[in-house]
């Protein structure tokens, strides 16, 4: 995430989709471009008006990595190791300050910018660590300065106010952050349950409820997008429709809760034998099933579609009614588009139906393709 140098000076940050993460990046962005603007100004000051070298030096140390942990945040993507580097750098830097000018020109003021920086960019609990750790540090130094510093001036009154100004900063901005840490976990489960949700509509818009096999309208999204891979790939192309023989006559002699039954174990055989990643399974409705076949050559298509018949025998499913065999079977329509077809899908659903009919006319339980399509 590469926020643009108007965004860093308006704040006014543009987000694709809302993420802790991303507002962590974004401030930490910010701030860093903040503390590398600021320095550059205060090293020019020190250099060229106040002459104060030593505090020159700290300025150009901060600006350094400032614009490195910018480096790697905005080049490398890498927010946490920004992080640290800006906490190091400012860590040292404040506490270097405070004990070079022992408060002078009221550069006590920016030990109260450390706490804000860590916790939001290492987060509450890790942040308030660090900060406590700095203001224990920082105390230790102003202690010491007690009668001394500000040509006497810095007083015990002084530092109660310094210190206690410090803890409550911290109270805050821990306060703050934590909520909104708390509230950012919340609103993430929310989104994720509502992102399950929309997934599972979208699978339930596709699929076939009894079968878990696709559903015919998305066979109409998916077609095109298959044949066009395959023409891609220099892949031939097959698309199958599958009926079963007689299933009215099953229904009426086993009862619709058997046909069921046997639908699902026919959407297994398919599920099973198109198990490519480019293979697909659909139920059409009723008793009719399809599916959506790649491979390398005709043959190669044939020879799967053959097994699939072979499997649909083996199940060896009862059918004391059909009047061509005592078990289930299927006729089986297929149309082979070989490499480079722009055949749109109502053509080819067309060709294989007609295959399919011409394999019912004669004598079902057997396989017809569609010789019309090259």
């Amino acid at each position: 995430m590469k926020p643009k140098l108007r965004e860093l000076l308006l704040a006014s940050f543009q987000f694709d989709d809302y993420s802790p993460l991303y507002t962590k990046v974004l401030l930490l962005n910010a701030l860093l471009f903040i503390a590398s603007v600021m320095n550059f100004i205060f090293l020019s000051i020190q250099l060229i008006i106040v002459h104060n070298y030593p505090v020159a030096m700290v300025n150009f140390s901060i600006l350094l990595f400032s614009l490195i942990a910018l480096y790697i945040l905005r080049e490398k993507q890498n927010h946490q190791l920004a992080s640290y580097i800006g906490n190091a750098v400012l860590f040292g830097a404040f506490i270097t300050i405070m004990v070079l000018l022992e408060g002078r020109s009221y550069t006590l003021i920016w030990s109260y910018f450390f706490a804000p920086f860590a916790i939001i960019t290492f987060g509450a609990m890790r942040g308030l660590i660090v900060s406590i750790l700095f203001v224990v540090i920082a105390l230790a130094i102003a202690y010491s300065g007690i009668g001394v510093w500000l040509d006497g001036t810095w007083d015990a009154p002084s530092y109660l106010r310094f210190a206690l100004a410090h803890f409550l900063m911290l109270y805050i901005i821990y306060a703050i952050q934590n909520s909104q840490e708390r509230a950012n976990k919340k609103i993430e489960e929310l989104r994720q349950q509502e992102k399950e949700q929309l997934q599972l509509f979208e699978k339930l818009s596709i699929t076939d409820s009894l079968t878990s096999l696709y559903n015919r309208r998305f066979l109409v999204e998916i077609f095109a997008r298959q044949l066009n891979s395959a023409k891609r790939n220099h892949k031939v192309f097959a698309f199958f429709i599958l009926d079963l023989d007689y299933f009215k006559q099953f229904n009426d002699t086993y009862g619709h809760q058997a046909g069921d039954a046997a639908l699902q174990e026919i959407a297994k055989l398919l599920k099973k034998q198109l198990k490519r990643s480019d293979d697909y399974a659909f139920r059409m409705g009723g008793e009719e099933f399809a599916g959506i076949l790649l491979a390398d050559t005709k043959q190669g298509i044939q020879e799967q579609i053959i097994q699939i018949h072979k499997a649909f025998c083996a199940l060896k499913i009862p059918h004391t009614s059909s009047l061509i065999n005592e078990i289930l079977t299927c006729s089986i329509g297929a149309c082979i588009v070989e490499q480079n077809s722009d055949t749109p899908f109502s053509e080819v659903y067309k060709h294989t139906d007609e295959a399919l009919y011409k394999a019912k006319a004669s004598g079902r339980d057997q396989i017809t393709y569609a010789t019309c399509l090259t």
